[in-house]
């Protein structure tokens, strides 16, 4: 059986050959130059050499510590601005590596122990639910940059008092915000709700994809994918052992995403399992945005009372309104 500490351990030892090449290609770069340009090789030496060489000198000379810094700075200046000239007059440059995401360079890790997207989007990619094929292309491209307000109706809707436009601009900033200010300590959570193809599951995915690139366990799934691998996780309809740890990644991951809430069949078991999943993560303050067409009211019809509590007392609704944005793209 799989578990989550042997996929990362699988993720690291493809950045440690990652860097491993990079260390690899650098040398051999660097071989090639020093064979073409003996002195460049030399003042690399020379530059390694500087603290021990002051280091000397605080002995024999009887200088400072001060000093012999300020000597190791002048010397290393000296020396780069020699070994410039050098590689500029035979039109050569330093070996700089061809990284694949050079916000890490290809380590998985920015700063102090901070996962990189890249870590993140490899994480993703090994708990896919059965059947699926991977990143869902639409949402993968989602982000808040793309977003475009023009698409929403400018005159005052009678339903909302507002017009959708400004009712949008509300929206797009609060999921904004959640984005870019999330934590893994009790970031809050998010109910979209309104009619189709008013931008749900795109804000949603921008939210995802926004939130993964900040290091954070992003499990981004649709509610009939989701409730039914839970069930069949349940029933033992598929390997238990293989799927183990991407049913602990929905109750564990930093941000669980629920697109289209509602499309999911609903039994007995939907009805529990979608409270203990509320409840799981409530408790242990791990957030959940879910996207939905489902007015509250009709969510209330379908499920039990104990989960619309928690729906309204635990999530910030942000309704949307406007006219469907793929009609209005399919007619121009």
């Amino acid at each position: 059986m799989q578990s989550m500490s042997d996929v990362h351990a699988k993720i690291q030892a493809q950045y440690r050959r990652m860097q491993s090449e990079h260390e690899m290609a650098k040398q051999a770069a660097q071989e090639l130059l020093y064979a073409k340009l003996p002195r460049v090789e030399e003042i690399d030496r020379e530059i390694s050499t500087l603290a021990i060489t002051n280091a000397q000198r605080v002995l024999s000379e009887n200088i400072s510590a001060e000093q012999a810094a300020e000597y190791i700075k002048r010397d290393a200046a000296r020396l780069r601005a020699e070994k410039a000239a050098i590689l500029s007059e035979n039109g050569e440059t330093e070996y700089t590596p061809s990284y694949i995401c050079p916000k890490c360079s290809d380590t998985g890790y920015i700063g102090e122990g901070k996962k990189c997207g890249c870590y993140i989007r490899k994480l993703q990619q090994a708990i896919l639910l059965p059947g699926e094929r991977g990143d869902n292309a639409a949402c993968k491209k989602a982000s808040f940059n793309k977003f475009r307000l023009s698409y929403y109706p400018t005159d005052v809707s009678p339903a909302i008092g507002v017009t959708p436009r400004d009712l949008m601009r509300a929206v797009f900033a609060s999921c904004k915000k959640f984005a870019y200010n999330f934590s893994s300590e009790s970031s809050g959570n998010l109910l979209l709700c309104g009619p189709s193809g008013l931008g749900k599951t795109f804000l949603a995915a921008s939210i995802a994809n926004e939130v993964s690139e900040k290091g954070y366990f992003v499990v981004y799934k649709s509610s009939y994918k989701l409730f039914q691998f839970l069930e069949d996780y349940k029933f033992s309809k598929i390997d238990r052992d293989e799927y183990a740890m991407v049913y602990d990644s929905i109750y564990d991951c930093d941000l669980l995403v629920i697109d289209d809430f509602g499309t999911e069949f609903i039994t007995s078991y939907t009805q529990s399992v979608f409270f203990d999943l509320l409840s799981t993560r409530l408790s242990c303050d791990k957030s959940i945005v879910i996207s939905t067409n489902l007015p509250l009211a009709k969510i209330s019809e379908i499920y039990q009372e104990r989960v619309m509590s928690r729906l309204q007392n635990e999530f910030t609704v942000l309704r949307f309104a406007g006219e469907d944005i793929r009609a209005l793209k399919n007619n121009k």
